[in-house]
């Protein structure tokens, strides 16, 4: 899904974007270098990972404590849950996103906040 989202979203899309998922900081930065070459890691000891104007941000939530809290665990164990922002406050939330959709769904929202 990390991808395909950095695949279809412009380096502009791609800054209003942050992917909060269970993987290790090292586990995201090979995803990185392996998938997003353009992208380099900028600090390993957060968990963010990103660097060039296209980069795919990226923070780790190894306990889903912050997936807990704000509701983003889903019925799947790979659920996606898309959390669009105004302000600093939620706007919506689009839960159980698919892959194939998701850069549809990420588009869509960042147009609705114009």
């Amino acid at each position: 899904a990390m991808k395909r989202l950095a695949g279809s979203l412009s380096g502009d899309a791609l800054k209003k974007c942050l992917v909060i998922n269970t993987d290790s900081p090292a586990e995201n930065r090979r995803f990185l270098k392996k998938n997003l070459p353009a992208t380099s890691s900028s600090d390993g000891s957060s968990g963010t990972a990103g660097g060039s104007s296209s980069s795919l941000r990226i923070m780790c939530d190894r306990d889903k404590e912050w997936m807990r809290e704000y509701t983003a665990l889903g019925e799947k164990r790979y659920s996606i849950t898309v959390f669009v922002l105004r302000d600093g406050r939620v706007e919506k939330i689009a839960r159980e996103v698919e892959a194939e959709v998701l850069s549809l769904v990420v588009k869509n929202a960042i147009s609705s906040l114009s």
